[in-house]
């Protein structure tokens, strides 16, 4: 399969991802949010009891709906973030069996020229530019080729690694906000309670302070989700990041075979030239004894 139809593939599964996740975001916040509603719907002696119940979703967001916006947004890109790298991150991504075929083949042609312009075409695939600064410093010892390899290879997963950082972000951020957001409601309970009186403090303290750890609970949540998705992202990387090395190695190992065996030297004699210098010499040496 060529790299223009993995790439179609790739985006085909990008998309069904995203809509399962779409799916799965719009099933959570709507369930509780309709069983809520029915809740709410209820009078007479079942009006007591509907009072005292939990409140949903959505009325737990328009609490704080600027804060728990921000944390709902982290939560879209957090998804979005996980459906890319897990669809992105692969060695059938950072190191294609058909790119991987065709530059072996060039190696063991010893066309190093050709080789580096192909690697120069597939930039976008993660092993190109380590296997072409292999192929562009063939002429240089296997311990500087290793170093260069190395070296590259560092600079190319460092890359990848800052770019998953980014969801332990989000799960460091989101529990600051949602603490944010529980604070800025602390105070507010605190200064609601001027005015009433006695049995009228607890009441309002407690559903002011229920309100305020809304922030906590959907922060915590994001966080821990996020957790989740890097900790699946990291495992993935790891073991993408193994695979393209082993790639990248055999490859070396090939520039290394290459230059060993070298080209065919034409100055040394063939096999039947040196089987008669050896019996004309063997004669004279011969006869020279008798």
């Amino acid at each position: 399969m060529d790299l223009s139809a993995m790439r179609r593939g790739h985006r085909v599964r990008l998309r069904f991802l995203i809509w399962c996740a779409v799916l799965l975001v719009m099933f959570c916040l709507f369930t509780p949010l309709a069983v809520g509603e029915e809740g709410q719907a209820t009078t007479g002696p079942q009006a007591s009891a509907s009072a005292t119940a939990l409140p949903t979703y959505a009325r737990l967001f328009m609490f704080s709906p600027v804060i728990n916006g921000i944390i709902a947004g982290l939560s879209v890109l957090a998804m979005l973030l996980f459906v890319f790298f897990m669809v992105t991150i692969s060695t059938a991504s950072m190191a294609p069996a058909s790119f991987v075929d065709d530059v072996n083949k060039l190696v063991i042609q010893r066309d190093f020229g050709e080789a580096t312009s192909f690697c120069r075409r597939h930039r976008h695939v993660f092993a190109a530019s380590i296997i072409q600064r292999c192929v562009e410093n063939s002429g240089k010892p296997q311990a500087v080729i290793m170093e260069m390899l190395d070296a590259e290879g560092r600079r190319r997963a460092d890359m990848v690694w800052n770019r998953i950082s980014y969801l332990a972000d989000v799960s460091n951020l989101a529990p600051m906000l949602g603490l944010l957001g529980t604070v800025r409601g602390m105070i507010k309970a605190f200064f609601s309670l001027k005015g009433t009186t006695g049995s009228m403090n607890a009441m309002v303290l407690a559903e002011s302070i229920g309100e305020a750890m809304a922030t906590t609970m959907f922060g915590l949540g994001l966080a821990i989700l996020a957790l989740i998705f890097y900790s699946i992202v990291k495992a993935r990387l790891t073991r993408a990041l193994a695979d393209v090395e082993q790639v990248v190695h055999s490859v070396a190992d090939h520039i290394k075979r290459e230059d060993d065996e070298g080209p065919p030297d034409q100055s040394k004699p063939s096999a039947g030239q040196a089987a008669g210098s050896e019996g004309a010499g063997g004669s004279g040496m011969g006869g020279g004894r008798e």
